[in-house]
């Protein structure tokens, strides 16, 4: 573990690489050099009957388990798809590397605009941001107020789609910003069982003079939200221009607070030295880390870190998730291999091994790497046991082939 956690520091200090190419979608196959390779989106047109119109959406698909090829994954569904589909998806890629590993990896499903104001509200209002109507020929508010029927479109068009096409869990997550901000959280008082997990990151709750704040006092009293995360945020809106904005957030989270629902996991973040359109760089990841805060092994001594410890983890997870979540090859491998150099952790080490070859009965490495710890207990029949499997699973191997010759001569 103290290997892992050396890694996880040096790359986590290094998130602000991330920052560096964060792209819009038309530039998404130019990215920088490695460690990461260029990010690839699938790109498709959905037309939607509700919305009787054709809809862009991104899609990014994590590469293909070879060991495991009929793995699913969670889903993030981000709105303003052209602004922050590439920042989000690169935070998660990063996050569920095998070296960082604080959460899983993601199908990450971009929603681009085509009429936000539309789309992206409740109601249909006229006030603006200072609680003044516009009432002009040409006002942007006037097409307001489709929210509900873009929630329907998403629920009943765009996630059966996702669904049909790709390998996903069902446990899905629904981001968004300002105008976005309140429409996640229309979402989860209007149709909570939609999303797993809401992110709202400065939501307008200016709109409609305060509709859903009301909506909210209202709803949250039933207590009908059940096994459900929301984190909300704001940056510095609401103090150069003496508005509410700030004001309403505390208020929404001092509904959430006061009302103790036993269902509701929750978290209110302030970034008062942030703007409106920088706040989502900050936002965003600690939204990532309030969901999967639990996701990684705690630290422990390496005689406590047996195969049972790792499995109680992992169905903890499970249940939290809601779907079977088994921990990633290489990490248990690189544990195991760590505490094969600890003393008295050997059992623990070949514990863990074992694991590895149950949950991925595919790979030589997994069986290749319990010979090896099994020749550290001098059980030579059993190290030529998976050396065999392993040569049979990789019969092109050298490597392999010399571990059984060498176990084997020497019985």
């Amino acid at each position: 573990m103290i290997y892992r956690s050396y890694l996880k520091h040096h790359f986590r200090n290094n998130l602000i690489y991330i920052l560096l190419i964060l792209l819009f979608p038309k530039g998404i196959l130019a990215q920088t050099d490695p460690p990461f390779k260029p990010i690839s989106a699938n790109i498709i047109k959905l037309p939607s009957k509700i919305l009787k119109e054709e809809r862009k959406i991104y899609i990014y698909v994590p590469p293909i388990d070879t060991l495991l090829p009929h793995r699913r994954y969670p889903v993030l569904y981000i709105l303003d798809g052209d602004n922050h589909f590439s920042m989000i998806a690169e935070y998660c890629r990063y996050l569920s590397r095998w070296d960082v590993n604080v959460m899983p990896e993601m199908i990450i499903v971009g929603i681009p605009n085509t009429n936000r104001t539309r789309d992206l509200t409740p109601t249909h209002s006229v006030i603006d941001y200072y609680g003044k109507p516009d009432t002009s020929s040409n006002s942007w508010l006037k097409p307001s107020g489709g929210g509900n029927n873009f929630l329907q479109f998403i629920s009943s068009e765009l996630i059966p789609y996702v669904d049909a096409h790709y390998k996903t869990e069902a446990f899905r997550i629904f981001a968004g910003h300002s105008f976005g901000g309140i429409t996640t959280i229309n979402c989860l008082l209007t149709q909570p069982d939609m999303f797993s997990a809401y992110i709202a990151v400065s939501p307008s709750f200016w709109w409609d003079k305060e509709y859903l704040l009301n909506l909210a006092d209202r709803k949250l009293k039933t207590n009908r939200i059940i096994n459900k995360m929301i984190f909300y945020s704001d940056a510095n809106e609401g103090g150069s221009d003496k508005s509410t904005f700030h004001i309403d957030l505390l208020k929404f989270d001092s509904i959430i607070t006061q009302n103790k629902i036993p269902g509701l996991d929750h978290k209110y973040v302030y970034y008062p030295e942030d703007i409106h359109m920088t706040e989502p760089i900050k936002a965003y990841y600690d939204a990532l880390r309030f969901i999967y805060r639990q996701w990684d092994l705690p630290q422990m001594d390496p005689k406590s870190l047996n195969a049972a410890v790792v499995k109680q983890h992992y169905q903890q997870l499970s249940q939290r998730y809601g779907y079977a979540v088994i921990p990633t090859e290489v990490n248990i491998s690189n544990t195991a291999m760590y505490l094969l150099t600890q003393p008295g952790a050997l059992d623990n080490a070949i514990g863990l091994l074992e694991m590895n070859t149950q949950n991925y009965p595919a790979s030589p490495t997994a069986f290749s790497q319990l010979g090896d710890a099994y020749l550290k207990t001098g059980d030579r029949s059993k190290a030529v046991t998976c050396y065999k499997k392993a040569l049979a699973l990789n019969p092109r191997s050298q490597n392999i082939k010399a571990k059984l010759t060498g176990a084997s001569e020497n019985r």
